[in-house]
């Protein structure tokens, strides 16, 4: 902690970082020490903080961080959907930031690529792929598909053969599905009014969660 020319405390970035009160710090501590499902509730939390605040990057980090800890769970499902709303989260990032940072825009573009396919979603992976291509052939119109596609790195989901079985029961599944309800309440603020809420839309679906009629609908 840095004292001001008045003697007062100013708090540093690096006090932020190492307050315990962190949620992604304590939440990597857990996932370090293996305890996967508190580390899972703690950077979802972060995840659903981080966009009340518009960081979409924190947010999305967040997310597949949270991901990350239910596949070494082997609940690949509910994982499987984080991957899916990290992606959308980076690939919301970089058609806002189209205009102000070509390389943010791209950076998130290829992160929404990889996390696109480490949710099974093709289609939308070939989207962010078009943007991707697109992007680039105005930055150097001399580069093609096959050098862009180069360029793009594609996680092949090699984590499954590191997955640790952690015993869950029916209380925790209850609590992931709140903790999931309470996250998807937050990736709605990221879309406009006209936007389609299919995050909030497939994750009702597949869970039998009711949710109130979301003004973006």
């Amino acid at each position: 902690m840095a004292l001001s020319s008045c003697g007062m405390k100013i708090e540093t970035w690096m006090d932020r970082i190492t307050n315990e009160s962190n949620l992604w710090l304590n939440a990597l501590k857990l996932e370090d020490d293996s305890n996967y499902h508190e580390a899972f509730f703690l950077y979802l939390k972060d995840a659903a903080e981080s966009l009340k605040q518009h960081a979409l990057i924190r947010a999305a980090l967040s997310c597949s961080c949270a991901a990350n800890c239910l596949t070494m769970t082997a609940d690949l499902a509910t994982a499987s959907r984080l991957y899916f709303h990290a992606a959308m989260i980076y690939e919301k990032n970089g058609d806002l930031v189209l205009g102000e940072s070509i390389r943010e825009a791209l950076w998130s573009y290829q992160e929404a690529f990889e996390y696109f396919h480490l949710a099974c979603q093709s289609d939308k992976a070939q989207i962010v792929y078009d943007k991707y291509v697109s992007l680039t052939r105005k930055i150097n119109p001399f580069l093609g598909e096959e050098e862009a596609m180069k360029s793009l790195r594609f996680r092949n989901g090699s984590k499954n053969s590191t997955i640790n079985r952690v015993s869950s029961n029916m209380q925790i599944s209850t609590q992931i599905a709140n903790a999931m309800e309470i996250f998807l309440r937050e990736v709605e603020s990221v879309y406009d009014a006209k936007s389609e809420n299919t995050a909030l839309k497939m994750f009702t679906k597949t869970c039998g969660i009711k949710s109130e009629k979301s003004p973006i609908n």
